[in-house]
């Protein structure tokens, strides 16, 4: 007896230690920015993907059984249906969502997700009626917080479900899948909580529209038209407030940036905003035209628009550190960086990314912000500096004034290093004609092109194009000829 509890023991033991190895992450080259904040909600959840993915279909298989029945032919069909739609949604994944799978925090979020999205049907059609399961919600759900491809996919395997769990039943199916296709095609007019109404409004109406079409075709009696019509409007008022509770707790559990926490982030009340316009008016100042230009040149890319402008708002907030060694904060002829050696101006040029990636995490702002603020100069060089320091007499390699980055990783930080670098550079220029800017333009993104910056960033030459055509033309909107007054 005693054998066998030491050979128990033992094999436990076993178990932890290789499941805390498996659960301790490793260091990669490759893969999502771990967190660094001591906050709870800012640390990333170190749960492996293949963990992750089999906990959701243990735990889907699981409800879906208790849903249809226990009988060994039903089970076996239920196995079949969960592998498929696993197969389905894994290559969709595979396919085009690749990055998800790189990152544990997206892999738990998307498998959670799902889990309680059929423990809310289970619960609805087993004291309501599966046509209150709020499949447009969830659907919604994951094309803000993941992508508005997988929104899709949710809807098509959540429909699927959902008529799984009513004995196959079509109405049911192409009810749920019609609502939620609805509304997640209008997901891009979601800026405000308040929104989510609407988001009710549309699925009561796609609802509506789809029962009384199987009413006409002799699916429904009237007495079961006017039962199912009230449950439908249900739904939607139940989607709101499925929306309302658990799009804020994953939006901070998870670090989602939403387009609603957009629109939060660019609130001018903001205090870290009122700082920058109160400390910094001349960075301010900078940034309300960076996000200008930088909007509208990732609108001619097809990127998120509200992403660069809102980076564009806080890529500079680390100059509130020191805010008159930068030169649209000096107010007079005098230049602190005249009375420094060049390897001083240098550190305290690279400071003001390392200090904004310190102020946007003490005001818990978005790692997509966060990853911008440490994108925005790449591996610039500082030429004037490492100028001066040859004139003083130093022989100092040129990467020694380099930013130490990372470069630019996605479009959108790509679109702000150029708005950030066009901007400031326009605006010393004596007359701006628009075959100036032009030139100017053209050459700061030669100069950045031939520089490398944009190496580990999916852009092309015709999107750069895109881009100068798009700068070009908002910087001679922001300096048109004005008539003088007198």
């Amino acid at each position: 007896m005693n054998n066998l509890f030491n050979k128990i023991r033992s094999w436990t033991r076993y178990f932890l230690l290789k499941l805390v190895k498996d659960l301790t992450p490793s260091e990669s080259k490759k893969g999502p920015v771990i967190r660094e904040s001591k906050n709870l909600f800012q640390k990333e959840i170190k749960i492996p993907a293949f963990i992750s993915f089999m906990f959701t279909i243990i735990a889907v298989y699981g409800m879906l059984v208790i849903g249809v029945g226990v009988e060994s032919k039903i089970m076996f069909a239920a196995l079949i249906f969960v592998v498929a739609t696993v197969i389905f949604f894994v290559s969709q994944i595979q396919n085009k969502e690749r990055d998800i799978l790189e990152d544990n925090d997206t892999v738990v979020l998307m498998c959670l997700l799902f889990i309680t999205a059929i423990l809310t049907f289970q619960i609805s059609k087993e004291y309501l009626s599966p046509f209150v399961s709020p499949v447009s919600a969830f659907s919604i759900m994951a094309a803000m917080l993941l992508s508005l491809r997988l929104g899709g996919v949710y809807a098509v395997c959540l429909s699927l479900y959902m008529a799984f769990l009513n004995d196959m039943r079509f109405d049911i199916f192409l009810t749920m899948l019609g609502s939620a296709i609805f509304v997640v095609a209008n997901v891009h007019t979601i800026r405000r909580r308040s929104d989510f109404i609407n988001i009710g409004a549309k699925t009561v109406v796609a609802n509506s529209v789809l029962l009384t079409m199987f009413y006409f075709i002799g699916i429904y009696s009237s007495f079961q038209l006017k039962y199912n019509l009230f449950y439908g409007v249900l739904n939607g008022i139940f989607s709101v407030i499925i929306l309302l509770v658990l799009m804020p707790l994953f939006e901070k559990v998870f670090s989602r940036t939403t387009n609603i926490k957009l629109i939060e982030l660019s609130d001018f009340n903001n205090f870290l905003l009122k700082r920058l316009m109160l400390e910094a008016p001349g960075t301010y100042h900078h940034s309300i035209m960076t996000a200008d230009i930088a909007e509208h040149a990732a609108n001619a890319v097809g990127e998120n628009s509200l992403l660069a402008r809102v980076g564009s708002y806080y890529h500079d907030i680390g100059k509130l550190k020191n805010p008159m060694y930068f030169i649209e904060n000096q107010t007079s002829v005098y230049n602190p960086h005249d009375s420094l050696n060049p390897e001083m101006s240098r550190l305290i040029l690279i400071s003001h990314v390392k200090e904004g990636v310190v102020f946007a995490k003490e005001y818990n702002v978005d790692n997509e912000i966060i990853n911008i603020i440490k994108q925005h100069h790449g591996t610039t060089a500082m030429h004037a500096f490492y100028h001066r320091a040859l004139e003083s007499g130093l022989c100092i390699d040129m990467e020694h004034f380099r930013y130490p980055g990372p470069k630019p990783s996605t479009k959108i930080a790509a679109v702000i290093m150029l708005a950030d670098s066009c901007e400031a550079a326009c605006r010393s220029i004596e007359e701006h004609t628009t075959v100036r800017i032009k030139d100017m333009v053209e050459k700061i993104i030669n100069n950045k092109f031939v520089d490398g910056q944009f190496s580990v960033c999916p852009i092309t030459l015709k999107d750069l194009e895109l881009m100068r055509d798009s700068i070009v033309s908002t910087i001679m909107g922001i300096y048109h000829a004005r008539i003088e007054y007198k």
